[in-house]
């Protein structure tokens, strides 16, 4: 599977595992696809990844499960942190696999999930999904912030930080992992370019050149289980 040069980044897992801080006697769940797991791994004790692909490199305390992030069958209070990267939308859950990852969070401690977002208004929300399903057909949808954070509070969790970036993204770059035909490509192209001057999408669409510029923004969410 081709991954996007987004989620292979470096520099955002770092970013996220400095803005979550944790502690070096701490056990991890990663529920995401792994790729958080080495770069946790040389700050806590332990992590445990789901395995739906394997980290180019493994440290000696990183274990792989595999298992379903829908079903975490796993101990109550089993982890310092758990936590889901940018694969979040991929889930046809999310609202199940946040209470599950909340039921194998020890008390006081964090839930934290990293994901694109959808606009808070509905029309452009829906716009931003349309693209995406075109793109590929497997996407679920992503989900607003307050979604999000809903989602949390009603898994008991109490939110303690949030941050929110742009995310900067090029046409090609973003078609990585899709699996749309020419013709479909085509459609997302006029559907975007049509969306620039009522900036239907919200995603600040540019046409620069032979391509096409917009950005999107991502949100990392870190929520504490009450003691």
């Amino acid at each position: 599977m081709t991954v996007s040069k987004f989620i292979a980044d470096p520099r955002r897992v770092r970013r996220l595992v400095a803005f979550v801080k944790p502690r070096r006697s701490d056990h991890v769940l990663d529920v995401g696809t792994g790729m958080l797991a080495s770069a946790f791994a040389s700050r806590v004790q332990s992590v445990v990844a789901l395995s739906w692909e394997t980290p180019r490199r493994r440290s000696d305390n990183v274990t792989l499960v595999p298992a379903d992030p829908h079903e975490l069958l796993f101990p109550e209070d089993s982890f310092d942190i758990v936590v889901c990267g940018p694969s979040f939308h991929h889930l046809t859950a999310p609202r199940i696999v946040v209470t599950r990852m909340a039921l194998v969070t020890r008390p006081g401690g964090r839930v934290v999930v990293e994901d694109i977002i959808a606009a808070e208004q509905s029309v452009r929300a829906r716009y931003q999904n349309r693209l995406e399903r075109l793109r590929d057909r497997s996407h679920p949808g992503y989900l607003s912030l307050s979604q999000m954070i809903a989602y949390f509070e009603e898994a008991g969790l109490k939110v303690r930080s949030i941050q929110v970036h742009d995310l900067p993204r090029e046409f090609n770059e973003w078609l990585l992992g899709g699996r749309s035909s020419p013709a479909r490509i085509e459609h997302i192209r006029r559907l975007m370019v049509g969306a620039v001057e009522a900036d239907l999408s919200g995603l600040q669409i540019r046409p620069v050149d032979d391509t096409i510029l917009f950005t999107q923004q991502i949100a990392s969410i870190v929520a504490e289980k009450p003691a």
